[in-house]
């Protein structure tokens, strides 16, 4: 009936309650132990961990699977049986040693294990705790998949997503570890950055998915190619080769680190093997592409002694290789440093000089020497610089096009240009047509045609009065858009002339395609006339195919009477030059077309 005590007769009635008390406190803690255990139970159910009970000895005395689970492994496998027997030595001893721990110390003892299971590895976090005299439980959780999303973070961390190169935070720490080896061993290092020549043409033409083609590519090669064994001689015999770490900085700029160097011999051929094996065109679904690599070159201690002074260094030296004609390597020197605060210095000149109105138009007459008539004029820009004086385009358009300035200078030329020929026009001096130079930037800026048509719009200037002068550059680039928008100005009656024709790399097909109305023969050429039998050749060889490409020609630069003489025979009646006048300020320009008017037919 349940009943786990008695009392004998005769009734000793003052313990009775006594003994009443006790069976009531004794099945109390019958009954809260019982839910203890119950709750504990449910507990062990829940826990979605591994439970082990081991001896001291390291004998497996039980073991419960994580409740939900189905892990890799099958804890009941291992009752009987002792940890030496189912764990490699190492992790066995590991885990042995952590037990004895736990058993001495009472403290929770924590590892992790690492085994290998079904061909790959399994990461597993022990949790070791005393639970009597001589036994321990073990509280085991698989964490393969918490080890793998670390390994992901560290990836996003410390490599490139899309080449699968060591990012800039993570070469940096490398190139600072190698500097300080370097210290120890009294080594130099070479640091290389390297810049892709001709990839944002690849973006901006055959779009962004193409450029990342391109970049893996580019990674791929620069793995493949750049082998350090066969280039670096250690002075061991048995001494590994020094490590060499290539990393993507972002966009198109890579780098390349080389310690352990006598010299900076390994450095050069290592710029000349990435130069060659960049050399191949790349495919690119449809596409074939090519491009180079500009490369700076700095070297540890003489550059720099920590990484990001060597990082600033070859980046400086990588700007000073696309100035000396791309695709090549050079190496740092202080002078680039101070050529660089110039340059800097210079930009902000630029901004200062837009915001105070610096910038001036001079022009210089266009003559057509059959009849010595100004058929036109070329606006020519000028910085009336506070310190240095007037200064010629070739002083500051170069910064200007790097630093992205020559969009609100070009701006400025137009807007002063169209004002100043409509001024003329409404005057009634206005010569034929006014030339303004055009920079590509300039015309890849998103609707540049409106922005042009409102101002001739806004300042009253006739469309077919504008020239705008081309660089072969821009005329090669081969982008679709932009010849759109040569069409475009040119249905609304906006001329054009190539300018500087000959220096570069023309082609017909491309003078075919694009509405271009004239020539101007660079003034080179035309200095070269009477010195260098080329230039005459290449001079007449202009003049005769633009006579059947029914193009006009200007010829620039002329400063002798020998010179437009022989111009003239060869068939050139346009020309400009000192000869007929210096590029003069508005105002002086006007006086000479009111002359012009003046002088009897």
């Amino acid at each position: 009936m349940g009943a786990n005590d008695f009392m004998a007769k005769p009734i000793n009635w003052p313990i009775l309650g006594h003994r009443a008390r006790y069976v009531l406190r004794a099945a109390e803690s019958v009954r809260v132990q019982k839910a203890l255990e119950a709750r504990q139970a449910a507990i062990v159910r829940a826990i979605p961990d591994m439970l082990f009970t081991l001896r001291g000895d390291g004998m497996i005395l039980d073991a419960k699977a994580g409740a939900g689970r189905r892990d890799a492994i099958q804890p009941r496998l291992f009752i009987g049986r002792r940890v030496a027997d189912v764990l490699p030595a190492g992790l066995a001893e590991q885990l042995d040693d952590n037990l004895r721990r736990a058993l001495a110390d009472g403290m929770l003892q924590a590892l992790v294990l690492t085994l290998p299971v079904d061909g790959q590895d399994r990461h597993y976090e022990a949790r070791l705790a005393r639970s009597s005299q001589d036994q321990v439980i073990a509280v085991v959780r698989d964490i393969t998949r918490e080890k793998q999303n670390e390994e992901k973070i560290r990836r996003l961390a410390y490599y490139d997503p899309l080449t699968g190169m060591p990012n800039r935070q993570h070469f940096v720490e490398r190139l600072e570890q190698e500097l300080h080896r370097s210290a120890r061993e009294r080594r130099k290092l070479a640091l290389l950055f390297l810049d892709l020549d001709g990839f944002k043409r690849i973006n901006d033409t055959l779009g962004h998915d193409t450029g990342d083609v391109v970049l893996r590519e580019v990674a791929l090669r620069l793995k493949e190619k750049l082998r350090v064994s066969d280039i670096v001689s250690r002075p061991g015999a048995d001494e590994p080769s020094p490590p060499l770490h290539l990393a993507r900085l972002g966009g198109d700029e890579f780098v390349i680190a080389l310690p352990s160097l006598e010299d900076a011999r390994a450095a050069i051929q290592i710029a000349q093997r990435v130069r060659s094996a960049l050399a191949r065109p790349f495919r690119a679904e449809d596409a074939e592409v090519s491009i180079g690599a500009s490369i700076g070159i700095a070297m540890y201690p003489e550059d720099g002694t920590d990484a990001a002074t060597l990082l600033k260094h070859a980046d400086t030296a990588m700007y000073h290789a696309k100035e000396r004609g791309r695709n090549n390597w050079q190496m740092y020197s202080e002078d680039l440093t101070h050529q660089a605060v110039e340059r800097l210095k210079l930009e902000n000149d630029i901004r200062k000089g837009l915001e105070r109105g610096e910038f001036v138009l001079h022009y210089q007459p266009i003559v057509d020497t059959a009849d010595s008539r100004i058929v036109g004029v070329e606006a020519l820009l000028r910085w009336q610089h506070p310190e240095r004086g007037l200064l010629e385009p070739s002083a500051f358009i170069p910064v200007a096009e790097e630093s992205g300035l020559i969009i609100p200078l070009g701006h400025r030329a137009l807007d002063a240009a169209c004002a100043q020929g409509a001024a003329w026009q409404r005057a009634g001096i206005a010569p034929a047509r006014i030339a303004v130079n055009l920079s590509g930037s300039q015309l890849r800026m998103p609707d540049f045609t409106h922005g042009l048509m409102a101002l001739l719009a806004h300042h009253g200037l006739d469309a077919g009065r504008l020239v705008l002068e081309l660089t072969e550059g821009l005329v090669m680039d081969g982008d679709p858009a932009i010849a759109a928008e040569l069409h475009r100005l040119r249905a609304a009656g906006v001329h054009f002339a190539l300018d500087d024709f000959g220096i570069g790399y023309s082609s017909i097909a491309h003078l075919k395609r694009l509405p271009i109305g004239s020539l101007k023969i660079d003034r080179s050429f035309v200095h070269g006339l009477f010195d260098n039998p080329n230039d005459a050749g290449i001079t007449t060889a202009i003049l005769a195919m633009a006579r059947h490409l029914g193009l006009d020609v200007v010829a620039e630069g002329v400063e002798t009477a020998a010179e437009r003489d022989f111009l003239r025979e060869a068939g050139c009646r346009t020309m400009q030059g000192y000869l007929f006048s210096p590029p003069r300020p508005a105002a002086e320009m006007e006086t000479l077309l009111r002359d012009a008017l003046r002088e009897p037919a």
